[in-house]
């Protein structure tokens, strides 16, 4: 019995290398019944399916099944979040802490057991970030893993006030800000070494870059609450609000960058035996 009637296909563009690993979801979801649905994506390794926008897609199918590495999965998420189609992520990238299905036939039981109904359904929180110019919005974007504030195309530190829920926290000189979720917490906050929170906790990561001040920490937020950042440099510019690493937007002296917890969570649909520890330890090589 399937628990699904449409499933939608995205995979990463202009790579044929995931062709092997479609034709075997498609040929696994055709022998379940369910109706194939193919994003613009596939191109013409999705044969004579179907094709549609993925904003499209979002609307007309019950669950996403993303092949390629964690970038296409947050190009979906941000997609689909709002559509509410739960996402089910194959591997066909480097990393992959967000594609957890292998690519391999063992991984592809596991697809056709979570097409089933046995699996395990996790909630992913995600951010909607917005910039304000002279009180009015001009530009904004969702993202699943973080939004990173940075110096365009110069290394140099900036200035600027970190405000939450209305109230100042401190002002910072940096190279940056990252604000990220407990998904991003495993992505560049990490690396510029912040915490890792585990998925399911309801809180966000803020995380200035290089801070030049000794004192600076990173802070684990309460996700309900409103995040502020005023950019204050006479020198800055030309800045970046950048969305997962995919979305670019400039802002500039006086803008005001607001972040909060974007209003649906993303469904991800994982291996019933899934365990987000030994994730972490294979994934960084943990004894």
């Amino acid at each position: 019995m399937t628990t699904f009637s449409r499933a939608g296909l995205v995979v990463k563009p202009d790579d044929g290398s995931v062709a092997d690993t479609l034709s075997e979801v498609i040929r696994r979801l055709d022998a379940l019944g369910i109706e194939v649905i193919a994003g613009e994506s596939t191109g013409e390794l999705a044969g004579d399916r179907t094709v549609m926008s993925i904003d499209a897609l979002g609307r007309n199918v019950d669950v996403a099944i993303v092949i390629g590495g964690d970038g296409t999965m947050l190009n979906a998420a941000r997609a689909l979040v709002d559509h509410q189609v739960p996402i089910i992520g194959v591997n066909r990238g480097r990393l992959g802490f967000l594609v957890d299905v292998s690519p391999d036939d063992d991984g592809l039981d596991a697809l056709t057991a979570i097409l089933q109904g046995d699996s395990y359904a996790e909630q992913r929180s995600m951010l909607s970030a917005h910039i304000l110019r002279d009180g009015v919005r001009i530009g904004g974007s969702t993202a699943l893993n973080d939004v990173v504030l940075r110096v365009t195309d110069v290394l140099r530190l900036m200035e600027f006030d970190i405000l939450i829920d209305g109230h100042r926290v401190t002002r910072q000189r940096a190279d940056g800000l990252i604000v990220a979720t407990p998904s991003g917490s495993t992505a560049y906050s990490l690396s510029n070494g912040g915490p890792i929170v585990a998925p399911t906790v309801d809180g966000f990561v803020l995380q200035p870059i290089c801070p030049h001040m000794l004192s600076s920490r990173p802070l684990v937020v309460d996700a309900s609450r409103r995040l502020e950042t005023h950019l204050i440099d006479e020198d800055v510019k030309n800045a970046q609000l950048v969305s997962d690493g995919q979305v670019y937007m400039d802002v500039t002296k006086g803008d005001v960058i607001v972040v909060e917890r974007h209003p649906q969570q993303l469904t991800m649909l994982h291996p019933a035996d899934y365990d987000y520890h030994r994730l972490l330890r294979e994934k960084l090589s943990w004894v």
